[in-house]
């Protein structure tokens, strides 16, 4: 996966972290930790679009993902080429099987640097990054949409507007925009809360042949 579509990915998915709220998104905010509470697993499908505004340039991405608290995940990505990005709670493998190389590194340093390996334990406790701007309702009234701003500035994320179903409080789309207007727009289908998701399921061995590499600590 190139860097920076897994950069997107991961900060992407991170920022539904949504944060603390205002008094009237209060009910929304409780609503969505008491749904993400009751979820120890979730699995589905993917759609990214990336764009970069300076060069106009536009990348799209689709597959499949899975995530189990407390820190794993396995995203396949089926188009434009396959790609793989696994973490077993311990490594994090980012896996070209067209390019036969493997990208690998502790999960310790990335949970640090990328708050997206605590998706479901993050809507779950709704953390302080962001503060709720707003609040609005879709014209057919079965989405509401959450503008978020992070408390403490970020040139990766001047804005995140997040779009939760009313009827099951589930986030089906959200849209990162960053200081330079570029946006990464993640949109999730196929939702299926709490299936069975064998540990075997986040483990990776590079193939034969598989060129790995291990970036230096920071």
């Amino acid at each position: 996966m190139p860097m920076r579509t897994l950069a997107a990915l991961l900060l992407a998915v991170g920022l539904l972290l949504l944060a603390a709220a205002p008094p009237a998104a209060t009910d929304l905010v409780g609503r969505i930790e008491a749904r993400y509470r009751a979820l120890s697993t979730l699995q589905g499908r993917y759609l990214q679009t990336a764009t970069l505004q300076a060069a106009g340039q536009t990348e799209r991405a689709a597959g499949r993902f899975f995530l189990k608290r407390p820190a794993m995940m396995r995203w396949e990505q089926e188009s434009p080429e396959p790609r793989l990005l696994v973490a077993d709670g311990t490594t994090l493998w980012s896996y070209s099987p067209l390019d036969k190389q493997v990208v690998t590194q502790p999960v310790g340093p990335t949970l640090q640097a990328s708050p997206s390996l605590h998706f479901l334990t993050g809507m779950a406790t709704l953390g302080t990054a962001f503060t709720v701007a707003s609040v609005l309702e879709d014209a057919a009234g079965d989405a509401l949409f959450l503008s978020l701003t992070p408390k403490t500035p970020d040139p990766a994320v001047r804005r995140l507007i997040v779009r939760v179903r009313s009827r099951t409080a589930l986030v089906d789309r959200l849209t990162l925009v960053d200081a330079y207007e570029n946006t990464t727009i993640l949109e999730f289908s196929d939702l299926r809360e709490n299936p069975r998701l064998p540990d075997s399921l986040f483990t990776f061995r590079p193939p034969p042949g598989t060129d790995v590499i291990r970036p230096p600590s920071p």
